[in-house]
């Protein structure tokens, strides 16, 4: 490929993880952020930030910024990562819908203004219908579903080719803020010799940061094509499980669910990730113990963490 990879929301959990991807395949990276932080990044590297990674402020919910920078650098792909997680959602609408949705048109206008350049994009598992009244259950889900239908158009329009993916709950170092932040941070607690309590139960599908992170950067290396939709991981497991996975690692750990843990409602069918094997090949995911381990040793290197 020719030119740089642009990332937008690259101070985040997995910007971090996918940049650290590019940089070992030596390709050149526009990490855009509205407020630029390296923190994670140099958690996730356990090392200097590479020199490969150019930072450039970014508002995303600026049409002209976006179409701007895009303009200026004519990346190869962008990965677009940049949304406010449910707290945010929850606590502030109006500004979600700015950034979670209009983010989401100015990242795909800048793509057609510069020639359609292929977009690797964050969804989620939100986006899925569910409970009695099969609708998505919060209004990040609804803007994530959203934002699906406005890749779609912008490819039968405009032909951008796109790949949307679903994280489920992504667990690993820098996973430290948003609801389903709390399995990270039972494997944080369980390095570091603390207490964690859960504070809620479910079984669902939990994908290893550096598995997910590939399959990004895989994606915006591979040929798109077309406008399509695809699940990451689809092995149903629990939290009963992660806990247990925590106590292999680490047999002493004093991590449980808090006693009034409610049961959290979860997609447990329809999983499917063959969109993401067509573009990029075999999809291979690291064992929910492995995983746990690799994450629990990785918070002992660093630490406090």
């Amino acid at each position: 490929m020719s030119g740089p990879v642009l990332i937008t929301g690259a101070s985040g959990f997995l910007g971090a993880w996918i940049m650290r991807c590019l940089s070992r395949e030596g390709v050149g990276v526009i990490a855009c952020d509205l407020r630029p932080d390296e923190t994670r990044l140099r958690m996730v590297m356990e090392d200097d930030a590479p020199a490969s990674v150019t930072w450039a402020p970014l508002d995303v919910s600026d049409t002209d910024s976006v179409v701007a920078l895009a303009r200026a650098h004519e990346p190869a792909a962008i990965i677009h990562l940049a949304a406010l997680l449910i707290p945010v959602c929850r606590d502030d609408p109006p500004t979600a819908v700015r950034v979670n949705l209009l983010g989401d048109a100015n990242v795909f206008e800048a793509a057609r203004q510069i020639g359609g350049a292929p977009v690797v994009y964050t969804s989620s598992a939100a986006a899925r219908p569910r409970g009695p009244m099969n609708r998505v259950a919060n209004l990040y889900g609804a803007l994530k579903a959203a934002g699906e239908d406005m890749a779609r158009f912008y490819h039968d329009d405009h032909g951008v080719a796109s790949l949307g993916l679903r994280p489920t709950i992504v667990y690993g170092v820098g996973r430290d803020t948003g609801d389903t932040a709390i399995v990270t941070a039972a494997m944080k607690a369980a390095a570091t010799g603390t207490s964690y309590r859960l504070a809620w139960r479910s079984r669902t599908v939990f994908e290893l940061a550096s598995d997910v992170a590939d399959l990004y950067a895989r994606a915006a290396l591979s040929p798109l094509r077309g406008a399509h939709v695809s699940d990451i991981g689809t092995e149903l497991r629990s939290t009963d499980d992660i806990l247990a996975a925590i106590r292999a690692a680490v047999p002493e750990a004093d991590v449980d669910h808090a006693e009034d843990a409610p049961e959290r409602v979860a997609p447990v069918t329809g999983f499917d990730n063959a969109a993401l094997g067509e573009a990029v090949g075999a999809i291979a995911l690291t064992p929910l113990r492995d995983g746990v381990s690799r994450t629990i040793d990785h918070f002992r290197r660093l630490g406090s963490g």
